[in-house]
Formats: C-alpha cells, sequence, structure tokens
C-alpha cells in the first residue's frame, strides 16, 4: 500500500476534481438514503463488521498521518536560515575581508581593537 503525503497529493487534486462525475458528488451533498445505498448498508443498524473490515483495509484507519518531530540538528539549521543571521554572518565574513586587505593585516589584533 503506498502512502502519499499531503504535500504529494496537493497537486493531484486538481485533476481528482476534474476527473468527477455526478455520481461522485461527496457525501456530505447527498441525503442519508443515498450514502447508505452506495455504502451497501442500513441506516438503522450500520456496517456489518465485515464491510467495515472491507473498508479498512481498501482506504486504510481513519486517522491522521503524525508528522515526525523534527532532531535538534534541524532546529539549529532552521534558526540558521533566517534572514537577520544570514544578514549577520555575511557582515561578519565582509569584515574580516576588509580587514584582511587592509594596511594592518599583519596586526592579528587590528581586527578587535580597529587600529
Amino acid at each position: 500500500q503506498v502512502r502519499l503525503s499531503n504535500r504529494q497529493l496537493a497537486p493531484l487534486a486538481w485533476h481528482v476534481e476534474m476527473a468527477m462525475t455526478s455520481a461522485d458528488i461527496a457525501a456530505s451533498q447527498r441525503t442519508a438514503e443515498e450514502n447508505a445505498k452506495d455504502f451497501d448498508t442500513d441506516l438503522q443498524q450500520g456496517l456489518t463488521s465485515q464491510k467495515a473490515a472491507q473498508f479498512l483495509e481498501r482506504d486504510g484507519p481513519n486517522e491522521l498521518e503524525k508528522q515526525a518531530k523534527p532532531t535538534l540538528f534541524m532546529l539549529f539549521v532552521m534558526q540558521l536560515t533566517g534572514f537577520v543571521i544570514i544578514l549577520l554572518m555575511v557582515a561578519a565574513v565582509a569584515s574580516l575581508v576588509v580587514n584582511g586587505t587592509g594596511p594592518n593585516r599583519a596586526d592579528i589584533l587590528s581586527y578587535t581593537t580597529g587600529k
């Protein structure tokens, strides 16, 4: 059984919507009797255990997929990709380049003292 994430399904949504026929109208827009007929069930007694097992086998459990928690490394990387952080890193590199190519490049402390 292949499971697709919502991100993978999003591009397919339009194609599925275009391929719908009048028989594919959402269950919420049909009467209870029409839905009972489509699902081959009784409104008073519901699905049989056998029919419920068939739906479970065909459609899977009725639950949302749990997304994995990001690792500490991923949280760290996501923090470093912020606009202000990148701007500060570029400024630091530019400062090092300016100091390394200036007249006092031999004095290693000139970067910290500004002399």
